[in-house]
């Protein structure tokens, strides 16, 4: 017996203050963090709070230090499952002072190595997405 049924599960998840922000500034081709006043810790993907000491006294700005890699991995694979015919380097991109990160695809022209200074290249038609960056490339 089988039975042919298709179950609709309807998401939609609500970005809040501090990624609002952070993705406005994807939009605007500006890197935006979060900085505690009470502990002075800064944070990417800013947050509404601090994680380190849970003040809300948080303030949010540009990202003024220089982004490197932490890490990297090179992938044969697709988001979607398929083989690539040029794999796609993954990394890990951290600010100097600043706890967090983001993950993103690295400059097809770039050989990777951890701790390279690297910086994001912003598509010229931007949604507020963290697909606005097409890529971190070197200076």
């Amino acid at each position: 017996m089988s039975i042919n049924h298709r179950i609709e599960s309807l998401y939609e998840y609500t970005a809040g203050i501090a990624l609002s922000k952070f993705l406005h500034g994807l939009k605007t081709g500006r890197i935006i963090c979060s900085r505690c006043r009470k502990c002075g810790k800064t944070f990417i993907p800013p947050r509404a709070y601090c994680p380190a000491c849970l003040a809300h006294e948080i303030t949010y700005s540009d990202v003024e230090s220089e982004a490197y890699i932490e890490t990297y991995t090179i992938s044969h694979i697709a988001l979607d499952g398929e083989r690539l015919e040029t794999p796609i380097t993954w990394v890990f991109v951290k600010y100097h002072g600043v706890d967090g990160g983001m993950l993103h695809r690295l400059d097809p022209a770039v050989n990777p190595s951890r701790s390279i200074k690297v910086r994001p290249v912003f598509r010229d038609e931007r949604i507020g997405s963290i697909w606005d960056i097409a890529y971190f490339t070197s200076p």
